[in-house]
């Protein structure tokens, strides 16, 4: 359980790393439709993450269940 829960952690850093990554192009674009769809896949990152972190505290609980 312990590498699940590691492998969901990583998940969640790269999740985060995205979003930065996708914030910057974002502030960077100068069409704004390019704008959009950067901030569009920062928004989505941000949803990847929740649901990670969500099936992490749901795997950290069955992990001290046993």
């Amino acid at each position: 359980m312990h590498e699940i829960l590691e492998g969901i952690k990583n998940a969640i850093r790269a999740e985060r790393e995205a979003q930065e990554q996708y914030r910057m192009l974002a502030e960077k674009a100068v069409d704004p439709k390019v704008k959009s769809v950067f901030a569009q896949l920062m928004r989505d990152e941000e949803e990847h993450e929740k649901i990670l972190r969500f099936r992490y505290e749901a795997f950290s609980k069955l992990s001290q269940q046993k």
